[in-house]
């Protein structure tokens, strides 16, 4: 199984950006000399908390990231050119030496949406337009579309991938219609481990697996995004990042579409919030490893939560949790 880490770079807007990027860059550093596998950036506009963008970061945490793979977990696609990221996730790709991972997502934010003009319901069009667009680009044949949205004639990419046909794609997805997207234009379906029901997963796993037979497809990873802090006691772990975790959900539930998230913050946390000592997460992944998840991806911190407790969390789950799945 592999291990992976939100670089989660949001951050109150009056609060002073470079010294939390330099912790996070610290961060990642220590969490490729622990041997974690992967780094993920994050994507959102005209954001209420001060966001990054994932590219650039991407190309910051080249360099301080040793051989873990890089990704962005997620891209709003339909906000972007698949022109545009065609040639950035080329670029990236020769940069990290073939550790991109590009993952996508269609977005749900309606500010982001209608800051770039966008009617919500043709994201799901864009999305599959531009991921098929990319792969083509990618192979570096020219390429011809008619109609569709972004139409090429006779187009070549500027700079081919080094990855032979481009890097993997991941399609983050939350709806059983969503998913079944994942399957037929992924490598792979980036799955949320924060829905509150216990029969989300099973239930979500079963459609990708019936539409992967059904597109005759199959696929290696199978990542899953998680929230997870450790501790050495559960109770200790739940009091040093209770308080972290409601103020970031509370954040995002000014936005209409994850109010729920808020309203049953509670069962949020006993549902899908992995707190707790190592002995506690190993059973919880346990779980998630026999359900056929490969590679966890978690968030190591929330707001406001000092850079000496998420690196000391990062380093208790590397030495005591690691060896149970390795």
């Amino acid at each position: 199984m592999k291990f992976g880490i939100m670089a989660s770079h949001q951050y109150p807007h009056d609060e002073d950006l470079g010294k939390h990027l330099d912790d996070l860059f610290g961060t990642v550093e220590l969490a490729a000399e622990l041997g974690y596998d992967s780094v993920w950036t994050i994507n959102h506009f005209q954001s209420n908390l001060a966001t990054p963008q994932p590219i650039s970061m991407m190309a910051a945490l080249i360099p301080r990231s040793g051989t873990m793979t890089l990704g962005t977990g997620i891209l709003l696609m339909p906000m972007f050119h698949p022109v545009h990221i065609a040639e950035e996730f080329a670029t990236l790709d020769h940069l990290s030496g073939g550790r991109v991972v590009l993952g996508v997502g269609a977005g749900y934010r309606e500010n982001e949406l209608a800051a770039f003009g966008i009617d919500p319901p043709t994201r799901f069009r864009r999305l599959d337009e531009s991921l098929k667009l990319i792969r083509a680009l990618w192979t570096g044949e020219p390429v011809t579309t008619e109609g569709g949205l972004y139409p090429q004639t006779d187009a070549r990419i500027g700079i081919r991938p080094l990855t032979p046909g481009g890097p993997p794609i991941w399609v983050g997805a939350g709806s059983k219609r969503a998913v079944r997207r994942a399957a037929r234009l992924g490598d792979a379906w980036y799955a949320p481990g924060n829905a509150p029901s216990p029969r989300y997963l099973p239930e979500h796993l079963a459609v990708y697996d019936a539409a992967l037979e059904e597109y005759g497809k199959s696929t290696v990873d199978r990542p899953i995004g998680l929230e997870l802090y450790c501790a050495p006691t559960t109770e200790r772990a739940v009091d040093e990042a209770l308080p972290q975790a409601r103020t970031e959900y509370s954040t995002y539930a000014e936005y209409p579409a994850l109010r729920w998230q808020s309203d049953r913050f509670d069962e949020l946390i006993r549902n899908t919030l992995a707190l707790g000592s190592p002995e506690y997460l190993i059973e919880r992944l346990s779980t998630l490893r026999d359900m056929g998840f490969n590679h966890i991806i978690f968030r190591p911190g929330w707001l406001g939560m000092p850079a000496e407790m998420v690196r000391a969390s990062l380093r208790l789950f590397a030495t005591e949790v690691f060896p149970a799945f390795r």
